[in-house]
């Protein structure tokens, strides 16, 4: 017999690996693909704000190089801009860009309605249900880490 763990943690790989199979998570933009890291720090800079590489680290657990690398990415592709940090802080902060946000908002758009589609024959009650349950799970994941993620 199957345990109900058992079963989230094989419908939580599922789930994750499906997601990026959609067509939302192979949506080209010039140049390539938005890769999935490109997608989560553009998120987290659009629900967080303009954040230092050392918030970036809080918020994801990923290290400083690896985010420095990512960021780098980011730049180069024009989707994020460094400044300064206005209130005088002496690390540079990252920022999306117009490009970026338009970017972003073109895969949200697109992760969005291929979810929709997924879900066309559920009731709202249904949807709203496992909104919830994935935000409860998120919500614990972040407790139990320690790394809160912004929401809009």
């Amino acid at each position: 017999m199957t345990s109900s763990i058992d079963r989230i943690e094989y419908e939580g790989m599922l789930f994750g690996r499906h997601l990026t199979s959609l067509p939302a998570g192979r949506s080209r933009r010039r140049g390539g693909l938005l890769d999935p890291s490109a997608y989560v720090l553009l998120s987290l800079l659009e629900a967080g704000g303009p954040s230092t590489i050392a918030q970036l680290t809080a918020a994801t657990g990923l290290d400083a190089s690896t985010l420095n690398r990512q960021t780098a990415a980011l730049r180069t592709a024009g989707l994020a801009e460094r400044f300064e940090d206005p209130d005088g802080g002496p690390a540079r902060k990252l920022r999306l860009s117009e490009h970026g946000r338009r970017m972003l908002d073109e895969e949200r758009r697109a992760s969005r309605d291929s979810l929709a589609e997924l879900v066309t024959d559920w009731s709202e009650e249904d949807r709203a249900r496992f909104a919830e349950l994935l935000a409860r799970c998120n919500r614990a994941v972040e407790e139990r880490s320690g790394r809160y993620w912004p929401r809009p």
